[in-house]
Formats: structure tokens, sequence, C-alpha cells
């Protein structure tokens, strides 16, 4: 499968609109659809770095498609990209059991993760000082 395909199959994925690409990563439309119908040669990295950030996916996944980087297939197994999710909270149209999140109860999500979090490291913290 070549970049221009493995792309849109990407962009598909994730539910995005070529419009939608374009406004989350700073791409233009024209650009992204000439890249996906096979009419432009492999972005450099700078513009692969602005895709990554609109499809929220990981640079270095973007990197070795595009042939910049060699996969081995060794780490690809355990290798683990991490998705920011307080920008996935707010970037995303979310759903929770059949209903769409608004934008309220998005903060509320992201404030009880915080504050669970925010527990863990406390937690964390202490158990260090009490080791000392």
């Amino acid at each position: 499968m070549y970049f221009y395909d493995k792309l849109k199959d990407m962009r598909k994925l994730k539910g995005f609109t070529i419009r939608e690409l374009a406004d989350r990563s700073g791409v233009s439309a024209a650009y992204i659809s000439q890249l996906e119908n096979g009419n432009r040669g492999i972005p450099s990295p700078d513009v692969l770095m602005k895709l990554s950030e609109g499809l929220n996916t990981s640079y270095s996944e973007l990197m070795e498609i595009a042939g910049y980087l060699e996969s081995s297939p060794s780490t690809q197994e355990f290798q683990s990209n991490p998705v920011n999710l307080r920008r996935f909270l707010r970037e995303n149209e979310l759903m929770f059991d059949g209903f769409v999140l608004t934008p309220e109860d998005k903060e509320w999500v992201e404030r009880m993760l915080t504050v669970l979090f925010w527990k863990d490291r406390q937690s964390t913290k202490t158990d260090l000082y009490a080791s000392e």
C-alpha cells in the first residue's frame, strides 16, 4: 500500500473530511487532496508533523509510512503510541452510552481525570518521602 492510500485510510478512520484535516493541521485541503490522490510525492517531515497533529496520531508512525524511518517488526509489537488525552477530549466529538458529550460534559470529564491523577501523584510523593 502506498503512502497516499495509508494517509487517506488514516483520515477516514478518524472520521475527518479533507477540510477538517486541513483545519486541524494547517495543511491546505488542496495539498491533502493531491497527496491522497497520488498527485504529489512524499511530503516533507515538517508537513508530516502537521498532519500527525491534525490526525492525532504519532509523528513517527507517519514518518515510517512515508519511508523516512525504517520499522522493525520486533519494536512494532511493543511500541506504544500514547495519545494526549486532554487534547483528545477537547478536539473530538465524543459519545458515552449513546449520548454525545457537550463541551460542558467534556470539561467535567477532564476535571475528573485531573483529580484522579492528582491523587495518584500525591500518593506517589507521599510514598517517596516515607521511604527516606
